[in-house]
This record gives structure tokens, sequence and C-alpha cells, in this order.
């Protein structure tokens, strides 16, 4: 199957289309989601939706939806979702004008850890800022900046994860694709001290115009995190990248 991005349904925008944010805490029971998808399919199209277990054994559903019928309300819809078994409680919200607004999540988590969304391209465009005000003192910012992170990431993981932190890195990396950062093929085995990390499409390079010339802040990041998650500190060199006009990124890692 082809890899893909995630879509994710903090806002959406349909012009002139009337559309709900359907919010189910639901039993977390073999069939309750078919159940519920089922008798929605009757009355929206869902254009995205999310589904998760809760600590009580429960578990929560929402999703983003355009009425099939324009006499569909909050209310009717809300009445239809209460009648099934599988419902515990539910809440429906109408967008405004075809415009719809995530009022009930109050942010990301993963794991045990809080995240957020940003949009790649004004990360990027932050960074640039630091450079054109710093010069190369915000080159050297980025690079410890990702140097701290990466340290505290792989602390974090070593503490959960105890050796598979490292023997399974490359597969580890991988979860760095899945958050936004880039394409990552690693070439790193257990006990290897020497080996690349390749970025496609890597978040730093998403900028316009860019006054940098490497992924400073990337490449800090593996720094810190081979340094604490392998316990030698490493030499990370930026081989390849895009802002120097190479099709991908490339960073090769060595004591």
């Amino acid at each position: 199957m082809k890899e893909t991005r995630k879509r994710e349904f903090p806002l959406h925008y349909a012009k002139g289309k009337k559309m709900f944010h359907i919010i189910v805490h639901m039993s977390d029971t073999p069939g309750s989601l078919s159940a519920i998808l089922t008798d929605l399919g009757k009355r929206v199209n869902i254009i995205g939706l999310s589904s998760y277990a809760l600590t009580d054994g429960t578990a929560m559903f929402t999703a983003f939806a355009e009425a099939l019928n324009q006499k569909e309300t909050p209310k009717t819809l809300k009445g239809a979702i209460d009648k099934l078994g599988a419902s515990l409680e539910a809440e429906v919200a109408e967008g405004r004008k075809g415009l719809l607004v995530d009022t009930y999540h109050t942010g990301i988590q993963v794991g045990g850890d809080e995240y957020l969304l940003l949009r790649r391209e004004g990360l990027s465009g932050v960074f640039d800022h630091i450079v054109r005000i710093f010069g190369t003192g915000g080159e050297v910012l980025l690079y410890e900046e990702g140097k701290a992170l990466g340290h505290d990431n792989a602390e974090k993981l070593t503490k959960e994860l105890g050796e598979m932190a490292v023997d399974e890195a490359a597969y580890i990396d991988r979860a760095l694709t899945a958050q936004g950062w880039g394409v990552v093929e690693s070439s790193t085995t257990p006990g290897s001290k020497d080996f690349t990390i390749k970025v496609d499409d890597c978040f730093e390079c998403s900028g316009k115009g860019s006054p940098r010339k490497g992924c400073d802040f990337l490449r800090g990041y593996y720094e810190g995190s081979v340094e604490t998650a392998r316990g030698f500190k490493p030499k990370v060199e930026e081989t390849e990248c895009r802002l120097r006009g190479d099709k991908g990124c490339a960073f090769r890692v060595r004591s």
C-alpha cells in the first residue's frame, strides 16, 4: 500500500455545505463503532473521523461530517445516535456557513505526552527568520535547540524502551516520518558508530527563499539523540541538503 499523509481535522471549510462535528462517548466493545458508522452513513457523509480507547474501558468517536439532508439538525442527529445501544453520550455541533472548527478537543496526546500541530512551512519560516536576524549565530542556536530536543526525546525513549531504543533505532525513526518531519531511512544497526540517515521531504526545507544552507536543527537533533541513546559523542555532518539543491537530505553519523 502506498504511504500517505495522515489527515487531521482541527478545521474544515466546505463552502455552502451543512457541516456537523459529531462526538460520541461509546462502549468499547466489538461492533460498537460499526453500529455508529452504519447509522451515520444514512444521514451524513463523513469527511474525517478518529476513534480512541479511554482508560476506563470506554471509547471516543469524533467525526467531521456533511449533511446528506438539509433538514438534518444537531438535535435530530444527536437523537438518532442516542437511540443506539453503543452510545453512552453524544454531542453534535453545527458549523457556520460551511466552516467547521473542532471545539471539543483541547490538544493532542501521543502516549503520555502532550503534542501540538504546526504548519511545516510555517515552522521552517520561523527558522529562516531566526537566521535572518542572527546570521551564523542563528544557525548555532537552531543546532543547539535541536540537540537539546534530541537529548530529551532519546532520554525518554531509553527510559521507556531500554535496549530497544538502540536495537530498534531505525524502526523508531519512522515515527518521525509519521509526525511529518520527513521520510526517514536509517542504515544504523545495534552497536554501529558510523551510519547514514536519509531524510526526504525534510520539514526544515519546506520554506521558500530560505537564507539557510543546511538543516542545523535536525543535525543537532540527531547528534543529541545518538549521544544520549548510544553513550558516545558523535560527529554529525549533513552531506546532502535540499537547501543546497540536492534532491533530499542526508546525515553522516560518525564517532
